[in-house]
């Protein structure tokens, strides 16, 4: 085929061409511009890059018995709005009806942790997606909200249950 006499191959060896020295570019230039690229060309948010997840239940959380944990990866923007109005017992409620209604928009892991365990999970669980944000819900016994929303995606978090409520924070891996 002779592309000399086709516009079309031109057009599209001309856009590869520029993609490439934007992508180039943008390398250069550092993280935070690779990033904006990578939303401009369709892929939303950041690339999740966890090492480590832990988990720790003080003696007596949740008025001694079992926490349930969700932490949920927020995939589309819509969805940041959803869950951000959700308490955890109604996202412990309907979450099987949320992925349902709302398919590719988040995604979650469970665990259920016991007062006094600690548990440390790699960041492979997770894989790396691309996330706009992250949500942690606990089903608590004791009344409140129970959600907390992280934007700390790189290295780790911890999670503290202590007896009515828990706290997140970034976890440095040794």
């Amino acid at each position: 085929m002779d592309s000399g006499n086709n516009p079309n191959v031109m057009n599209r060896k001309s856009f590869i061409a520029a993609a490439l020295g934007g992508l180039g570019a943008s390398l250069l230039a550092g993280c935070g511009s690779v990033n904006r690229l990578m939303n401009l060309v369709g892929f939303k948010g950041t690339r999740l890059a966890w090492k480590e997840i832990v988990i720790a239940a003080a003696d007596g959380a949740n008025q001694n018995s079992a926490v349930a944990v969700d932490i949920v990866l927020v995939l589309e923007e819509a969805a940041i709005e959803k869950l951000s109005a959700l308490p955890a017992p109604k996202w412990f409620a309907s979450r099987a009806d949320l992925l349902k209604t709302f398919p590719g928009e988040f995604s979650y892991k469970s665990w259920e942790i016991t007062p006094g365990q600690i548990l440390r999970l790699p960041g492979s669980v997770f894989g790396s997606p691309n996330v706009l944000t992250v949500f942690v819900f606990a089903d608590y016994l004791a009344p409140g909200e129970h959600r907390m929303r992280v934007d700390q995606l790189q290295n780790g978090i911890m999670i503290q249950l202590a007896a009515r409520g828990f706290t997140v924070q970034p976890h440095k891996p040794d």
